[in-house]
C-alpha cells in the first residue's frame, strides 16, 4: 500500500534530524531527497534502503516553477509505485519548499495516504541566533517579491522578516539585480539609519551564523547570497489605545507591555 511521508532535515546537518525522521528515512521502502549539504546527503545515502537526489530535476528548468512542478509531478509517480515514500526536503519541508506540499495535496484529493513532519527551519534558527521572542511586538514575514509586486504595509513595530532578497522579481535561480528597488521601498517605512541585520542560519555543528549588523541604507551595498534573510528591528513607535484599555478593563500595573 502507498504511503507518503514529507520530512524536514532542518537546517544544521543531521544534528537537526529528529528521531522520528531517521526512523522514516532508515525503514521507507525510498528516499527521494533535495539538500545542500554533502555529509547530510551521504548520511541519507548510507542509512536508507534506496535514496535518489532530486537535484537533477531541480535544476533542470529555467524557471524555478516548472522545476517544482517536476518534482510534484515525481513524488506523486513515485507513491503511485505502492511503496512506502519518504521526501526530505532542506529545512522545513513546507517552508519555500511547495513541491512536497502540492504532491502531498494531489495525492489526499485522490484519498491516497500522506502526511507531513517538521523540521527546524531558518526562521527557528534566526529567533534563536538573534534573541528574538516573536511573542514580544509580533512579527511579520514575508518573501521579498511578494512584499513589492502587492505593495504590501509593513508593521514597523513588529520584527520584521524578509525571504529570498536574493531572488527578487527572478524566476530562476540567478542572483537579482533589484535590490535598490526593495531599499527605495523599505524607505517608504522607514528612516535610511534603522538598524536591520543580514542573517544565515549555521549549516553544520561548531559553524557561526552570519549575523551581520547594517543599516537600511547599506542594504544596496551589502553582500547577499541565496540563503540571506533580511530581519529588520522593530521601531518602537506604537501607541496604547486608551479605547481597547477600558474595553478588555486591563490596568497596566498588573500587565507587561511589549
Amino acid at each position: 500500500m502507498s504511503k507518503l511521508i514529507v520530512c524536514g532535515s532542518g537546517i544544521k546537518s543531521i544534528s537537526h534530524f529528529t528521531e522520528e525522521t531517521k526512523y522514516i528515512i532508515k525503514n521507507s521502502d525510498k528516499v527521494l531527497y533535495l539538500v545542500n549539504e554533502q555529509n547530510l546527503k551521504s548520511w541519507i545515502q548510507r542509512e536508507s534502503k534506496e535514496a535518489e537526489s532530486l537535484e537533477d530535476l531541480y535544476f533542470s528548468s529555467d524557471k524555478r516553477i516548472d522545476a517544482y512542478r517536476k518534482i510534484t509531478n515525481y513524488i506523486v509517480s513515485e507513491y503511485n509505485k505502492g511503496k512506502m515514500l519518504c521526501v526530505l526536503f532542506y529545512g522545513h519541508p513546507t517552508v519555500f519548499a511547495e513541491s512536497a506540499l502540492n504532491a502531498v495535496k494531489i495525492i489526499k484529493a485522490l484519498n491516497g495516504n500522506a502526511t507531513i513532519l517538521p523540521g527546524i527551519s531558518t526562521l527557528d534558527c534566526l529567533f534563536s541566533d538573534l534573541e528574538i521572542d516573536p511573542g514580544n511586538k509580533g512579527c511579520f514575514t514575508i518573501d521579498a517579491t511578494e512584499l513589492l509586486l502587492y505593495e504590501r504595509d509593513i508593521d514597523i513595530n513588529a520584527h520584521v522578516i524578509l525571504w529570498q532578497v536574493a531572488n527578487i522579481g527572478m524566476h530562476n535561480i540567478n542572483q537579482t539585480s533589484k535590490m535598490q528597488v526593495l531599499s527605495e521601498y523599505l524607505a517608504k517605512f522607514y528612516h535610511h539609519d534603522h538598524i536591520a541585520y543580514l542573517y544565515e542560519a549555521a549549516q553544520i555543528p561548531m559553524q557561526k551564523p552570519r549575523i551581520e549588523k547594517i543599516t537600511l541604507k547599506d542594504l544596496v551595498d551589502s553582500k547577499i547570497n541565496s540563503t540571506t534573510t533580511l530581519y529588520i528591528t522593530p521601531a518602537n513607535q506604537k501607541k496604547l489605545s486608551e479605547k481597547y484599555l477600558n474595553l478588555l478593563e486591563i490596568n497596566l500595573q498588573d500587565y507587561k507591555l511589549s
